[in-house]
């Protein structure tokens, strides 16, 4: 292990994101082990500072405006007073700030990694921007994909270097995402969900993308098909709140849908769930909510977005299904429900699976050695 090395993990922002703690997580394994790691947020909001242990340095570019050549100076100024040559952009908009930084400091001393947390661009925006994004990432010396199928595609349209895209598969600590009864009681009382009800669960952002809306059409279709003791928990929130829960009024599933919000340790709902759901049409590259659930031995249905298909054997694991196509979501959702059995397989797969593809101990050391960081 080589101690005098030091690296950066440049982010937007910490919000309570997937890429975003798990990159805090990474950084908290990384310092335990000895290695000097600072996480560096361009903007707000920090709300992951919290959680970031007092090893790892934590600076804040403070960004004002859309691009600020301010930020990019204080960035520059950290890397060389913290002897920094190794910086790990998170995700697309750092790149704006992370590889002119390494390209001034000299692209020979100092290196630039890119992890693309991004499956697919929506907005005409964004897809002008990956004109200039597209140009940094065929200059970086690592590219870092969540998917085969995510850096397939992107090497393709995009003419990157093939030998410098690489996969790390998320991965999930399995000792820390184990059922927990006891919280499942205590989480059953408190919603009044009685111990007969299936409980569908999803642990995602309200956003278009994420698609509730579809999840809550098949509630419906679900509770009027005569299946009565059915609750679907929906861990999160966002702009999207208002709208579903004007759906649920709409379809008069009050006593069927409980909206828990914002929450920081999901583990406790998670242990309620008999299955979990993914219904995102777009932007997943490789669910940490679906390896967390899996991890608990939940059989997941999920959309066919990202990198699933590498995740989930489908009818082994859970089902995957076409984005958009409610029947078959409503016929996964109720096959699981209905048939005990199944579930049962299903759960001890899921849970065997990521032990074996997935934990948090192998994504570690593929970072670790992407990083230069000897053998941790």
């Amino acid at each position: 292990m080589n101690e005098s090395k030091s690296i950066a993990f440049l982010l937007g922002n910490l919000t309570m994101g997937g890429s975003e703690k798990k990159i805090v997580r990474l950084a908290n394994r990384l310092s335990e082990k000895g290695h000097d790691i600072h996480i560096i947020a361009i903007g707000e909001p920090y709300t992951l500072h919290s959680q970031i242990h007092k090893r790892v340095s934590i600076h804040c570019l403070d960004r004002r405006f859309k691009y600020s050549l301010r930020a990019l100076l204080n960035l520059k100024r950290y890397l060389v007073i913290n002897h920094i040559e190794t910086i790990l952009c998170v995700n697309l908009y750092p790149l704006l700030y992370g590889w002119p930084v390494c390209v001034l400091l000299g692209t020979g001393s100092h290196r630039c990694l890119a992890a693309v947390n991004t499956s697919e661009l929506r907005s005409f925006r964004d897809k002008i921007f990956m004109v200039i994004y597209s140009f940094i990432l065929r200059r970086c010396d690592i590219v870092i994909f969540g998917s085969n199928g995510q850096k397939d595609a992107w090497v393709g349209k995009y003419s990157l270097d093939g030998k410098r895209a690489v996969v790390v598969y998320n991965g999930v600590d399995t000792a820390l995402f184990q059922k927990d009864e006891e919280a499942a009681i205590a989480v059953r009382r408190n919603l009044d969900i009685d111990a007969r009800t299936k409980v569908i669960g999803c642990v995602a952002q309200l956003r278009p993308e994420k698609a509730h809306r579809n999840l809550i059409i098949a509630l419906n279709h679900i509770v009027n098909s005569g299946r009565k003791r059915v609750v679907l928990l929906i861990v999160g929130d966002g702009p999207e709140e208002k709208k579903l829960r004007n759906l649920v009024a709409h379809y008069e599933l009050s006593d069927h849908v409980r909206f828990v919000g914002k929450v920081d340790d999901v583990r406790p709902y998670l242990s309620v769930f008999d299955l979990f759901a993914l219904t995102s049409t777009s932007v997943e590259v490789f669910s940490n909510a679906v390896l967390e659930a899996m991890s608990m031995g939940i059989p997941v249905v999920s959309s066919d977005v990202g990198g699933v298909s590498e995740m989930i054997t489908h009818g082994k694991e859970g089902f995957i299904y076409s984005r958009n196509d409610l029947d078959a979501l409503i016929s996964h959702l109720q096959l699981l429900i209905e048939n005990a059995s199944l579930s049962s397989s299903f759960s001890a797969s899921a849970k065997e699976r990521v032990a074996k593809y997935f934990t948090a101990e192998r994504m570690n050391a593929d970072y670790i050695r992407l990083l230069g960081l000897g053998c941790g």
